[in-house]
């Protein structure tokens, strides 16, 4: 299924959920000829205040489909300053888990899927002191509950892991020694452990869409869903005003440079010294996917392109368009309104995806 992603809209409450069904989703749902597929963003906040029976009669209202959860982002996702927040609580701590499986218990009961699956983060940022030991041990814990849903619902929720640059496991590679160091050759954590692929945090660490399936397929990890967006590139010695993205301090923009002799990594895109004046440059900043620029800059679309078919091949069915920084884009850069933005996304993505 195709859909998009919530978390593009802010709102912290159930009742805010609510609203952007209401405000924002109902209408791209007009805009298209199908039933529109939402990745569903509840914070920690709404999923315990969350009226089950309210939100899938909401959803049936307006003909929108809950074919996905993006369980990455715990707090409010939109307030002023959120950075390094996004990661915590990290997968050692009890309300991460406890959480993950609030938020499985309610896809089981609003889907109409056999399966589902909830995107998560890889395990937390890098620099925090957690071990992996210890993310493996609630992750099992995770699968025990996950495994108790669909006995309880026939319903079998999976959760999919989403590398991420600076994150413990920041490539695909990462993610699949740390499956294979902590859970072997265990089937049963495979079926409720999955991969949630980001086109975008893919492109930043280059990452290929080949060498990712390559590692999944060793590693024996199905790809749950695949999240689609594009990051912003451009060559340093072009001189282009990068600004907006130097001066945007609500997210993360973790950058890569690649130079004829290697590939630097900086934490935010504001870290890069004046001194490094040439190379590739690739930040985490997701844009409109249905744009190959923005403004005088380039985006990843090539390397979403080029993606789609090989990730089709390793059998990806389900597509969440996830452009999130929709409200710190410069009004000048925005084509059109939110809701016509992520109709010409969807638009985009299902040509794509059919060919």
């Amino acid at each position: 299924m195709l859909g998009y992603c919530t978390n593009v809209h802010s709102g912290d409450s159930f009742i805010d959920v609510l609203g952007n069904l209401k405000t924002y989703s109902c209408k791209v749902q007009q805009n298209g000829s199908v039933q529109l597929g939402v990745g569903l963003w509840l914070s920690d906040l709404a999923s315990r205040e969350v009226d089950t029976a309210l939100l899938k009669d909401t959803l049936k209202e307006y003909n929108l489909h809950a074919f996905t959860f993006n369980g990455f982002p715990f707090s409010n996702f939109h307030q002023e300053r959120v950075r390094h927040k996004v990661y915590k609580p990290d997968w050692s701590q009890d309300d991460r888990l406890e959480y993950t499986v609030r938020l499985a218990k309610i896809l089981s009961s609003i889907t109409d899927q056999d399966e589902a699956g909830i995107s998560t983060l890889p395990l937390g940022w890098n620099n925090e002191s957690f071990t992996n030991e210890e993310c493996a041990l609630q992750l099992n814990r995770c699968v025990d509950a996950l495994e108790e849903i669909e006995q309880q619902t026939s319903k079998c929720i999976h959760i999919d892991i989403e590398t991420e640059p600076g994150c413990r496991l920041q490539r695909s590679s990462e993610l699949c020694e740390f499956f294979a160091t902590h859970f072997r050759d265990d089937q049963r954590a495979r079926r409720y452990i999955r991969v949630c692929h980001d086109t975008c945090h893919a492109a930043i660490m280059r990452e290929s869409a080949e060498d990712c399936v390559t590692h999944y397929k060793n590693a024996g990890l199905a790809i749950g869903k695949v999240q689609l967006s594009s990051a912003i590139e451009f060559e340093l010695s072009a001189k282009t005003n990068t600004s907006f993205i130097r001066d945007e301090q609500t997210y993360l923009h973790q950058t890569t440079i690649e130079t004829e002799e290697n590939i630097l990594f900086f934490e935010h895109f504001s870290d890069v010294p004046s001194a490094v004046q040439s190379g590739n440059c690739r930040v985490h900043f997701h844009v409109p996917i249905h744009k190959n620029k923005l403004g005088e800059l380039r985006t990843t679309q090539h390397d979403l392109i080029a993606s789609i078919p090989i990730l089709q091949k390793a059998g990806a069915t389900d597509w969440e368009v996830e452009t999130y920084t929709w409200s710190v884009t410069p009004k000048e850069l925005q084509e059109g309104e939110l809701v016509s933005s992520i109709t010409k996304e969807l638009a985009w993505a299902k040509k794509q995806i059919s060919q």
